[in-house]
């Protein structure tokens, strides 16, 4: 901060100019008892937060001070004078000329324009993610764009100002270097729209993303609690609980007194179908389709931000609910809403919050939540801890190990494999849904036989991509 004389507390003496960082810029900011209105004035002056801003903010906090003692910055009727402010910043070279209109005459310091100021990289960040906002979807605008990369890069100007290169040093050590090559994209990509808009002369980050090896060095710190959300393992037996397991799972919940037995469905209902917890919790009553004995799944719940958006892959998957089944009998036994209200609900009728049952499942000592899992843990009822997630990792390997369901069936179901294309996807799709989840595979010899007929070609490429996977 820049101020005239200080008190012995450190805070400018009442009636004095300072100017000072603020929100990432330059501002000066002008006493109240000057003015007749009494209003806090605080106005950008165009200078850079770069190396060396001070003595340039020192010079202009002069000039302003004996301008104001003098004054020459407020108006006859003692407001501020923003013209005469405005010229003193074009006498410093922090701006350009505003030139007054007045009927068909144009009063001016300079009859020529000279360039913009330059502006600060945060200036440049808020218009870049502003140009960005309609085609982002709007979680990855809210944690990332407006989130986690707007931290980073305020905290690198916090700790080394507003020089590039050594921006870029500081995020390298302090932040994975796939994070850092796309906010260093982005600051590139940003610059490069600013000087299209002939607002900045030239691109401070480009090229910087270059070089940047993003293969992962493994975690400094691991941390034991963290929930992980990969389809990378879902074939490997040991991210799953057996089959009987996950029934003395659903057992302990639906046992319970009062406190958790409001999550019994939907935990049942993620290891019935395998879906994701954001796709379950959000499920409509418009997605039962019970005259084709089918679920929806088409979107997903993001627990952060409280919408709704797209599922993973932008796709609607259908579901087989067989009448009469297990699945059909668990939402059956669930008192129908409207067609826009969630299935699985909480005790306060609200959509189920995905942290409460992050800590229902894996204990919250803070409430005293003992957990589902350690406590069945300590009773020998299941062997390991997994996450919540993992009933999806249960669901896949009992349908394709215990039942010897075809691959590209559960595939269909679950979108667990990142190469199976979407035309593929939907090529087996209506034959998905002819498959009862809730039978064994050589109950149901027709439908493999019809399906791996027409999709011979099909299932040798996913057997080769499964077995490039091991």
């Amino acid at each position: 901060m820049v101020n005239s004389s200080k008190t012995p507390t450190g805070k400018a003496r009442k009636g004095q100019v300072t100017i000072r960082e603020d929100s990432g810029s330059i501002k000066a900011c002008f006493p109240r008892t000057h003015f007749a209105d009494e209003k806090q004035v605080k106005l950008a002056t165009g200078i850079s937060l770069v190396e060396g801003w001070e003595a340039k903010a020192s010079q202009l906090q002069r000039r302003l001070q004996l301008e104001l003692d003098e004054g020459k910055l407020g108006k006859a009727d003692g407001t501020f004078n923003k013209d005469r402010y405005h010229e003193i910043l074009f006498e410093y070279g922090f701006r350009p000329n505003l030139r007054v209109v007045k009927g068909e005459d144009v009063v001016g310091l300079d009859s020529q324009l000279p360039p913009k100021p330059e502006l600060s990289l945060m200036e440049v960040w808020d218009m870049y993610c502003s140009f960005r906002r309609e085609s982002l979807a709007e979680t990855v605008y809210q944690l990332k764009f407006k989130g986690e990369y707007l931290r980073a890069i305020k905290k690198s100007l916090d700790e080394v100002g507003e020089r590039p290169l050594e921006i870029r040093n500081w995020l390298l050590e302090n932040y994975s270097h796939s994070t850092v090559k796309r906010i260093l994209s982005c600051l590139s990509e940003a610059y490069r729209l600013a000087i299209k808009q002939k607002i900045a002369n030239q691109n401070l980050f480009d090229g910087m993303a270059e070089d940047i090896n993003t293969k992962k060095k493994g975690e400094r710190i691991i941390d034991q609690n963290k929930e992980i959300e990969s389809d990378d393992d879902v074939l490997d037996k040991s991210k799953a609980y057996t089959w009987d397991e996950a029934q003395e799972i659903l057992k302990y919940i639906q046992n319970d007194s009062s406190k958790i037995k409001h999550y019994y469905n939907l935990i049942k209902f993620k290891f019935l179908t395998g879906c994701r917890t954001g796709e379950a919790i959000a499920i409509w009553w418009a997605d039962v389709d019970w005259g084709r004995e089918r679920i929806l799944l088409r979107r997903n719940y993001n627990n952060r931000l409280k919408i709704y958006k797209s599922t993973k892959n932008d796709t609607t998957r259908m579901f087989p609910m067989p009448r009469d089944g297990e699945l059909w009998n668990l939402l059956k036994s669930i008192p129908q809403g409207e067609p826009n209200e969630n299935l699985f609900k909480n005790k306060a009728g609200k959509a189920i919050n995905a942290d409460s049952l992050q800590r229902v499942w894996h204990g919250y000592e803070a409430s005293r939540n003992k957990g589902i899992i350690p406590e069945l843990i300590k009773q020998g009822k299941v062997k390991k801890y997994l996450p919540c997630y993992n009933t999806r990792h249960t669901f896949i390997t009992h349908q394709i190990f215990d039942l010897g369901r075809d691959s590209a069936i559960v595939n269909t179901w679950c979108e667990h494999s990142e190469e199976m294309s979407r035309k593929h996807y939907r090529d087996i799709a209506k034959y998905a849904t002819q498959i009862n989840p809730e039978l064994p595979a050589n109950n149901q010899q027709s439908e493999f036989n019809l399906l791996n007929e027409q999709l011979r070609k099909q299932q040798e490429l996913i057997d080769k991509l499964l077995k490039d996977k091991e």
